[in-house]
């Protein structure tokens, strides 16, 4: 009897050979177009890069031995923890790579985003504004800043949003005049920029910044910027009843923008002058790693607000709300430089990581931008500041608001980004 086999010639084998290769081509042609050609794998891509020589040097690093520290409304993590902060960023890490899979990825026709679903709202965002009447000047580290230009950076923002006419309302991340402003023209200069986003046919949530705050008194600021509640920055509101939006006052404990005898004076000059050496409190020199955010210019969050920031996502989450946290200071170390984070940021994530609602952080302050996914699946997006857009070119968007991630279509220098929730 004839073996089945006896008819399978050399050609034959080699079609199969051709035909497997062909085939391992169009699925890597395939993956190529539906997986690595996207924002999503980009941006977790990008965040696992960070993230890994962040774990690195953590490992390489040795440990600072910090003296005990007095009781404070604003306390921050101890400096020795390294082993802590180390498993961390492993946890970050395996939980980026977590996001990436089957179901994710090729869950929907072009990969991650389902173009054919309709956002359920829309938002702008802007941030870093700084307007001033004077000439270009630079920052301290030699960047460009267009004082003039960033109110027309503001306009066509404005003009982008009005045109869209699906735009629900938009954030101001903060910082809408420079300090450099003469004191004189504070008044008007904020007046100005404020009159601008005035022409939004919609709501705008601002704000405060620290160059707001070197203009202007807190208690002429908040009613200026219309803010909800005159008696303070912080607050949250539902644009629909499945999301919530929390702003947070990152210059609560600040030594800027309150009387000098007030007690959140006091507080954050006994505080920065403990964490900062240095004759000049806005300077870096001789501070390490995470402690290079003891700066003036910086500021914190307040144990009131803290507890109301508690008793704010507690509701959330019996309301079954997704929630986004916008603060002017950053939040996260991997979407930021070490000099532009909230003094307590790390008390403020403790109690945002207690609950599985917060999706998304939003912050300004670091004008290049950047982003991350923490250890937790939340995202942070730093975005990019309109002061520094030479003439002609601009950096505003708007964010796509879905059940399942958020989706920052960014104009210019503002680089869009895909933010999908761990659900």
């Amino acid at each position: 009897m004839a073996s089945p086999f006896s008819s399978f010639t050399y050609s034959d084998g080699l079609t199969v050979v051709g035909i497997s290769i062909c085939i391992a081509v169009v699925c890597e042609a395939i993956s190529w177009l539906l997986i690595y050609r996207t924002t999503f794998y980009k941006s977790l891509k990008s965040s696992i890069d960070r993230a890994s020589k962040k774990l690195e040097t953590m490992k390489t690093d040795s440990t600072v031995t910090a003296a005990p520290q007095k009781s404070s409304s604003l306390r921050v993590s101890d400096p020795t923890n390294q082993r802590a902060e180390t498993t961390r960023f492993s946890k970050s890490i395996r939980e980026s790579l977590a996001q990436f899979d089957y179901k994710r990825t090729m869950g929907y026709p072009n990969g991650l985003v389902s173009q054919g679903n309709q956002p359920l709202f829309s938002f702008g965002v802007i941030t870093d504004v700084q307007y001033a009447d004077i000439p270009d000047g630079r920052s301290f580290l030699g960047v460009p800043r267009y004082y003039r230009n960033s109110i027309l950076v503001l306009q066509k923002a404005v003009q982008n949003w009005n045109n869209h006419q699906n735009i629900s309302f938009s954030l101001n991340l903060g910082d809408i005049v420079d300090g450099y402003c003469p004191k004189d023209q504070s008044l008007d200069a904020v007046k100005k920029v404020v009159k601008e986003f005035d022409k939004f046919n919609g709501r705008v949530y601002h704000m405060i910044g620290n160059h707001c705050l070197y203009n202007l008194p807190r208690s002429k600021l908040l009613p200026l910027m219309t803010f909800p509640n005159a008696d303070r920055a912080y607050f949250d509101f539902s644009p629909i009843p499945e999301y919530r939006f929390i702003v947070l006052d990152g210059y609560d404990i600040s030594a800027i923008g309150w009387p000098h005898d007030h007690p959140h004076t006091i507080e954050a000059l006994n505080f920065v002058n403990k964490k900062n050496p240095n004759l000049d409190k806005n300077s870096p020199d001789g501070l390490v790693d995470l402690e290079k955010r003891f700066l003036k210019f910086n500021g914190g969050v307040g144990k009131e607000q803290l507890n109301w920031l508690d008793k704010t996502l507690q509701d959330a989450t019996k309301s079954n709300q997704k929630v986004v946290v916008c603060c002017h200071i950053p939040l996260d170390p991997g979407a930021t430089s070490k000099q532009s984070l909230l003094w307590n940021y790390d008390e403020v994530m403790d109690v945002i990581h207690r609950y599985d609602c917060v999706k998304v952080c939003l912050g300004g302050h670091d004008h290049k931008g950047g982003q991350s996914v923490d250890s937790c699946g939340v995202h942070h997006r730093v975005l990019e500041a309109a002061l520094e857009c030479p003439p002609g070119t601009d950096a505003f968007g708007h964010i796509d608001v879905y059940e399942d991630r958020l989706s920052l279509i960014g104009t210019d220098r503002m680089a869009s980004t895909e933010m999908v929730f761990n659900l």
